[in-house]
């Protein structure tokens, strides 16, 4: 009988080069799909961050021009009529920003901060209303209805930033 402990040693070493091929080989495709997943896992996440952002940009800039637009209007209780002219026409200039701001929340997004940005914006709308009243005529019912709509607008920032706040808790 021949000896076959050479033919033996060759099969396995063949055998031994093969299955460290195919065990390189599978561990490679694995690593190459795990850093694929790594990397769309990244993206995603960066995605997401610059979502947010840009949507807190958004949402503070239309916080501060609130703020603006009531902080305008404080002091005009105690105005004369000519001064009340100046006051209006400085509202209507802020009020066009506020606009800008509400715009670029409705394309940000989501409804419940969209619907409390159109409060804010359509309160400022009724405030230039009643600020023009006042102008016309300054008797003591126009600056009383003045100052119940600014209250009004006034109370309305909190709501914006609740909902504001509670879109960018979420995840």
């Amino acid at each position: 009988m021949p000896d076959n402990s050479l033919f033996i040693a060759g099969l396995t070493g063949v055998t031994a080069i093969v299955a460290s091929t195919l065990a390189s080989w599978l561990t490679s495709r694995g690593n190459a799909h795990a850093a694929r997943i790594q990397v769309d896992a990244t993206t995603e996440a960066q995605r997401r961050e610059g979502f947010r952002q840009t949507r807190r940009a958004a949402y503070l800039g239309l916080i501060e021009q609130a703020q603006v637009v009531a902080d305008g209007l404080r002091g005009v209780d105690g105005l004369s009529t000519t001064e009340c002219e100046a006051a209006l026409a400085a509202h209507r200039d802020r009020h066009q920003q506020l606009r800008r701001a509400v715009t670029l929340i409705d394309l940000e997004g989501p409804s419940t901060v969209k619907v409390a940005a159109s409060n804010l914006l359509i309160m400022s709308g009724t405030l230039a209303t009643a600020l023009a009243a006042t102008t016309e005529n300054t008797s003591r019912e126009n600056r009383r209805e003045f100052q119940v709509t600014l209250r009004a607008y006034i109370r309305l920032i909190g709501p914006f930033v609740d909902a504001a706040a509670a879109v960018l808790e979420e995840k």
